[in-house]
């Protein structure tokens, strides 16, 4: 629960006022100046005190404003939803999840909003195990569990790949991670809801698992038809390994459901789609095994690779033919352009190895990402999918099949020198942003690299046409790579980038949080990578979290320096002039 709500938080007069330190290097001489800003504390400050919580803020805050008015709603670690007013912070209002007698709650997702609706996922732990998987609608005018939602436990049984056996759902190394994703649906009041797990070691049995929750049958019969489809994405029954991590390093099931941001859905015509990016595990056509992969999946779950049977025949999951990934309709298999150079890790682990048994033994499963969709000049889409070993990969939305580019936009960790210290990170856990310049997309991906050797941080690029056929372009690097903030700076998972257009000029900028002891927010004009703000938090921030912004006021969640507590901080975005 909340400990001491409104304790006072003491901080420094230097962290009051978050001033602007100068402007990204690769600003050049001659071009327009960027607006400069400064972020002037709201809450905590001397006059405000901090509502503190005991545990982690691991989900991303929400902005309600079903109620007439702004609302911060946060989903702590420890089973807690507590509403906070967004322009004091203070404590509306706070509900602990329900679980059963004896148990803990844990929130790691982030909750859905369906207007004055929250859907929340969490998982019930009894002397640290997890027994149960839970969703439950929080009414948030009444200020209870809905009354007309009763709370749900989440159960399936899937046939297996051998046709014979099946795979139950097993909440002990199942975990939620990834957002509770909401779609609407024509004739439908509520729509559906989509619930995902990976896990949250590697510990066998594990599988990717999606729910899909139809809202209105939920609330007009109960919960015999809440759950309307299910999908596992390895339905394998057993899934021995020799190894602790095996289910990451030796391609065994594994193709967890678990980046942050979770599935993505878009409207697809009077429909909608998800696309779903899997964690490392078993790759097997033959077995309807789709890890470290982006799978296209429409309502009710329903999927069909679309692969052409005669091109991949005998596949072979070390190293899949070429023709056959790039014939599948609805299944994107991340692979190296011709003539590219392969992966190879400074320590040699890859060295016998092909592309995608190193991204197994590297953990740099594709699922860590979350894709994101462009629309191009000439009517096409793409999706731009980032990869934890540094790649970003250019789709065609209409067929994933077909990869159009591949950019490695920052170096793998570690040199010979300088060993790099948590390999299993990678150097890319997190959602693009994106905005368009002249109608052209420019994406925008965070980065980070566990060295002192190699820079890392805010890259953008440019989608463009060459030739008929689009394209990456490099746009521009923050912090410059050449300068010393460059290796300096993120070194860890940061937060989740977002944009937001503050300031007179009403120009786009990306917002990240670099989480350090004291937690860096930068704000980076979008079209040229030039520092409009730069200051330092009170905490430290907290990685792999989307700030809100709202009225020129960003608000991000933060581990209290020193303790165990989390909290949410407040800033105003104002002109430095």
């Amino acid at each position: 629960m909340i400990a001491n709500s409104y304790r006072f938080f003491a901080v420094a007069a230097t962290a009051l006022s978050l001033i602007t330190i100068g402007y990204s290097a690769v600003f050049r001489a001659g071009a327009d100046k960027p607006e400069s800003f400064k972020l002037v504390s709201i809450f905590p400050s001397e006059t405000r005190a901090a509502v503190t919580f005991d545990g982690s803020i691991l989900a991303s805050p929400l902005l309600d404003m079903s109620q007439g008015r702004p609302l911060l709603i946060v989903a702590a670690s420890n089973g807690i939803i507590a509403v906070q007013d967004a322009d004091t912070g203070a404590l509306e209002w706070q509900i602990a999840v329900p679980v059963p007698d004896g148990q803990q709650a844990e929130i790691a997702s982030t909750p859905a909003l369906v207007g004055d609706k929250l859907i929340v996922l969490y998982q019930c732990l009894e002397q640290g195990r997890r027994t149960k998987h839970r969703i439950a609608v929080i009414d948030l005018t009444r200020r209870q569990v809905h009354k007309n939602f009763p709370v749900l436990t989440l159960s399936a049984e899937q046939p297996a790949a051998d046709g014979v056996a099946t795979v139950k759902f097993n909440p002990p190394t199942a975990y939620s991670h990834a957002a509770v994703k909401h779609a609407d649906k024509a004739g439908t009041e509520l729509g559906y809801v989509y619930a995902s797990f990976g896990n949250a070691g590697d510990e066998q049995p594990f599988h990717g698992w999606i729910f899909e929750i139809d809202m209105d049958a939920w609330q007009q019969q109960g919960l015999k038809p809440a759950v309307s489809s299910v999908l596992v994405t390895t339905p394998e029954d057993k899934c021995p390994t020799t190894t602790v991590y095996g289910g990451t390093t030796e391609m065994i099931c594994g193709g967890g459901v678990w980046t942050p941001a979770g599935p993505q859905i878009y409207q697809a015509g009077d429909d909608f789609e998800l696309f779903a990016p899997t964690g490392n595990g078993q790759v097997d056509l033959a077995r309807r095994d789709y890890a470290n992969a982006v799978m296209r999946l429409k309502p009710g779950l329903q999927f069909d690779p679309g692969c052409d049977a005669r091109l991949c025949a005998n596949f072979n999951p070390g190293n899949p033919a070429t023709d056959c990934i790039a014939s599948c309709k609805n299944l994107f298999i991340p692979r190296l352009p011709d003539n590219s150079a392969p992966l190879r890790p400074h320590g040699g682990e890859c060295d016998d190895k092909t592309f995608w048994e190193c991204l197994a033994r590297m953990d740099y499963d594709l699922g860590a990402n979350a894709p994101i969709k462009a629309e191009l000049e000439n009517g096409s889409s793409v999706l731009v999918q980032p990869g934890k070993e540094g790649g970003v990969y250019l789709i065609d939305a209409g067929h994933l099949g077909t990869q159009y580019d591949r950019l490695q936009i920052v170096d793998l960790c570690g040199a010979a020198d300088d060993g790099c210290a948590l390999v299993w990170r990678g150097m890319i856990v997190t959602q693009p942003v994106m905005a368009y310049i002249d109608r052209t997309p420019v994406v925008v991906i965070a980065t980070f690299v566990s060295d002192k050797t190699h820079p890392a941080g805010l890259v953008a690029l440019k989608i463009v046409i060459e030739n008929g056929r689009p394209q990456f372009k490099r746009l521009w690097r923050f912090p410059d790579p050449k300068s010393p903030e460059a290796v300096r700076a993120f070194r860890s998972h940061p937060s989740l980038p977002v944009i937001a257009s503050p300031g007179k000029k009403g120009e786009p900028y990306v917002w990240v949080v670099d989480i350090e002891q004291r937690g860096v927010i930068y704000g980076v004009r979008l079209k040229d990578g030039a520092l409009g703000a730069k200051g330092f938090m009170q905490g430290a921030g907290r990685p792999l979290s989307a700030p809100v912004i709202h009225d020129n006021k960003i608000y991000i969640a933060s581990n209290e320096p020193g303790t165990n507590k989390s909290m949410m901080e407040a800033y105003r975005i104002e002109p430095a002039d």
